[in-house]
């Protein structure tokens, strides 16, 4: 994947602390679309620069805010999520860990309690989490999550002169590290926010073994992580060399838990997940599940075909389109969940 220098597209204006220089993958025109616009129009559009100069904060309902967090790793920007419910909060990731997201939170929740949640163990979900003692995920994430406990987390982001490849920003900005509790919780675990408001954690697995999606019942929104974005879905990468659960990183995982949760729909109106636009209609549920059949029924009937290199190793990865969406994204060891795929 080439590197591409941020004036060769087209720019959001923002006054964010934080300056994008380097973009790590094409310019999504759907994504870019919307979060031009939301981002320069929008009229719940708040930035607390005293508190945290590093974030955007949206009200898409009364008692939800949708953080906008800028990449620091010149991929696709991500969400964090804040649901307020009568007696205690439910925070849903914690991005890369630039600014104060913690006393963000106390002022948006003016001192109520929340807990801390995480769809998944990657760095632009779960590098925040130093700020807080204790996190929630899938019981299958927790050996992930382990792996990001030392201060060398974002190491990655800077050159050898210590300069950000990717984006300009103080490094001491980044949170102080320190270790949190990982609590491990079971799919189908139930968040109470008090009076009966209910947020119920769904195993949604394939970019991870352990990625969750998030249910908030009362106001009927899906939150479901990386799994469902317009764009690219990373699914089926194959097992991670040391790591347990290998057989979730695979299309056959997902599509399993997929068949499932489309029965579901009835329980939700829209979809807000971790990338790009929020809002979505829960048929892209569908759109998904149905491409995921199609690889599994044939994964050599893909519609394009990439090289990545990663910690040394190399891997050829296809991806297959999803209707009005973007398209799903597997290599040959992350197809089934027991065999390696013979893709021609």
């Amino acid at each position: 994947m080439a590197f591409q220098d941020v004036n060769k597209q087209r720019q959001v204006k923002s006054d964010l602390k934080v300056k994008r220089t380097v973009y790590r993958e094409p310019e999504n025109p759907v994504r870019f679309a919307y979060e031009k616009l939301l981002r320069e129009q929008a009229r719940t559009r708040q930035v607390f620069m005293e508190i945290d100069p590093y974030v955007e904060v949206y009200t898409f309902r009364e008692n939800i805010k949708c953080i906008y967090t800028l990449s620091l790793d010149g991929m696709g920007d991500s969400w964090i999520f804040l649901i307020e419910g009568p007696q205690r909060a439910l925070l849903i990731d914690t991005s890369f860990g630039l600014g104060d997201l913690k006393g963000l939170v106390e002022h948006l929740l003016n001192g109520k309690p929340f807990d801390v949640v995480n769809t998944h163990a990657h760095f632009d979900h779960c590098y925040g989490n130093y700020q807080f003692d204790k996190v929630y995920c899938h019981e299958y994430e927790v050996p992930l999550l382990k792996t990001k406990l030392t201060p060398h987390v974002w190491d990655f982001l800077f050159d050898e002169n210590g300069k950000g490849i990717w984006a300009e920003f103080p490094r001491e900005d980044l949170v102080p590290y320190r270790e949190y509790e990982i609590i491990g919780v079971p799919d189908g675990y139930v968040f109470d926010l008090g009076e009966g408001y209910e947020v119920e954690l769904i195993h949604l697995p394939g970019h991870s073994a352990g990625h969750a999606a998030f249910l908030d019942r009362k106001s009927r929104i899906l939150f479901p992580g990386d799994d469902c974005c317009v764009g690219a879905a990373g699914v089926g990468d194959g097992p991670k060399p040391g790591l347990p659960y290998g057989e979730y990183y695979t299309v056959e995982a997902l599509t399993e838990k997929l068949r499932t949760l489309v029965q579901r729909m009835d329980e939700f109106d829209s979809m807000f997940p971790s990338h790009g636009p929020l809002e979505t209609g829960p048929i892209m549920l569908v759109s998904l599940l149905e491409t995921c059949e199609e690889v599994l029924a044939d994964p050599s009937c893909y519609d394009f075909q990439t090289e990545r290199e990663r910690d040394g190793i190399k891997k050829t990865l296809y991806g297959r389109r999803i209707f009005e969406s973007g398209y799903v994204q597997y290599s040959k060891y992350g197809v089934y969940k027991g065999r390696i795929a013979d893709i021609t």
